[in-house]
């Protein structure tokens, strides 16, 4: 039996969606979910509340955030728990493009394109940074391209929110 076109161009490749927002009392969570082409769940892991104290708030001063993201939460999602390489990390923050030097594998942030009223007709219905890095456009292009029509690329960053409320709840019990 022949697969569905858009079935085919998901298969073998391998999504992974970073998160990591802020608490209401300013600690750092992270979370990471691995997807099929498809945005299937294959991987989620987590990172409870990182409170930094007030000694390194002022000793790492504007770099903190950086740091505690992507050398902490970033480093030990990978580490902990990654047993399949994705062929692209999307993260819904500016700062996490620098998750690349971690991950070792394109980094982009990704958001919906706004509608625009006088464009009849667009290309992409997203848009993405990756830093800078031209190696890296061409390859998260080739994948949002393959992937658009057929899944809603930015569900899973949804699903991470819900998972992490999930999981916070289940922890403070």
């Amino acid at each position: 039996m022949a697969k569905a076109q858009n079935e085919k161009d998901s298969d073998g490749v391998l999504l992974a969606y970073l998160t990591c927002p802020q608490d209401a009392a300013r600690g750092f969570l992270g979370a990471i979910l691995v997807t099929d082409g498809r945005t299937r769940p294959l991987h989620f892991g987590y990172v409870t509340p990182i409170r930094p104290t007030v000694v390194q708030r002022i000793l790492y001063g504007k770099t903190l955030d950086v740091d505690i993201r992507i050398n902490v939460i970033a480093r030990k999602l990978l580490q902990e728990g990654l047993s399949q390489v994705p062929n692209v990390v999307f993260v819904d923050s500016e700062t996490l493009i620098a998750a690349r030097s971690v991950f070792g594998v394109p980094v982009a942030r990704l958001w919906r394109r706004p509608a625009d009223p006088q464009v009849g007709v667009t290309i992409s219905t997203y848009l993405y940074d990756t830093g800078g890095n031209t190696a890296d456009e061409h390859a998260v292009g080739r994948i949002v391209a393959e992937l658009e029509q057929a899944v809603d690329l930015l569900d899973p960053f949804d699903r991470i929110q819900e998972a992490l409320k999930e999981v916070l709840k289940d922890s403070a019990k």
